[in-house]
């Protein structure tokens, strides 16, 4: 007997044997300023959903081949949309699926942007907005406009027996879809230092997470706290304390600027 596969995963993304294909429509901004634009983006959604764009290699984008939560939205039921923050300093980002009717799911996934935007705003100190990036097979925005990376700039600053030090180096995350993720700390030379998991919720400024240090001299539960987003992930601290030792791991933001902001994200 003859299995039947799923094939030509350079533009179908699979569920199964379901297929889906994405095609690229440029349309205009689709940017929400506040609750009063949502008829007009869906609107505009609407008639740019109905337009003819380019089929897109999805594999060669991050968000879609790298990102659980990209992965994980291409499989879901339609209707379903994605939204991201705007300005760039403001990129992070959330879905929404399995709704009856594309408008709401264009309304529900700018309103939960909205939310977190407002969130967002005030600890940036800066207006956050929200921009409509996908409906369905629909993709608004470029690609690479898609906010993700998967490898964070990152300073683990260690107090234990043997004093205090500071190690540069980077993490890995896999993305957030609201379930424990893969999260560990390499020093600059690729040598691992710590390896856990974090969970962070898709509407949240703080998660939990677990780590083990060292090869287990610094292990535990950690609290992980968000201050911002940069190209779709966070930025923040997250806190082991074994006994008298301790881990801050300050993740997300280049070495120059954690020193510019060192007191603020270590509450000093």
């Amino acid at each position: 007997m003859v299995r039947l596969s799923c094939f030509f995963l350079s533009i179908l993304i699979l569920a199964g044997c379901q297929t889906s294909r994405l095609t690229h429509v440029p349309s205009g901004s689709l940017i929400a300023h506040d609750l009063s634009d949502f008829s007009v983006i869906e609107g505009q959604a609407n008639r740019y959903g109905s337009m003819q764009g380019q089929v897109l290699d999805v594999t060669k984008y991050p968000f879609f081949s790298e990102n659980s939560f990209g992965k994980d939205w291409l499989n879901k039921p339609k209707h379903r949309a994605i939204a991201i923050g705007h300005p760039a300093q403001c990129a992070t980002y959330n879905g929404r699926w399995r709704h009856a009717k594309a408008s709401t799911a264009v309304r529900r996934t700018l309103q939960d942007c909205m939310q977190r935007m407002a969130e967002l705003s005030r600890h940036l100190g800066k207006k956050c907005e929200c921009r409509l990036a996908a409906l369905d097979d629909r993709i608004f925005v470029s690609p690479k406009e898609l906010p993700f990376r998967k490898q964070l700039p990152a300073i683990a600053l260690v107090k234990d027996t043997k004093g205090r030090k500071e190690i540069l180096g980077y993490a890995l995350t896999t993305g957030r879809t609201g379930m424990r993720q893969p999260f560990d700390f390499y020093t600059q030379n690729d040598q691992k230092v710590c390896e856990g998991q974090y969970n962070l919720g898709g509407m949240a400024m703080k998660g939990e997470a677990y780590l083990n240090c060292f090869g287990g001299k610094i292990k535990g539960p950690a609290v992980f706290k968000v201050v911002g987003f940069r190209e779709g992930q966070a930025y923040g601290t997250a806190l082991v304390k074994a006994g008298d030792n301790q881990l801050i791991l300050v993740y997300g933001l280049p070495s120059d600027e954690f020193e510019t902001r060192r007191a603020e994200l270590l509450g000093q």
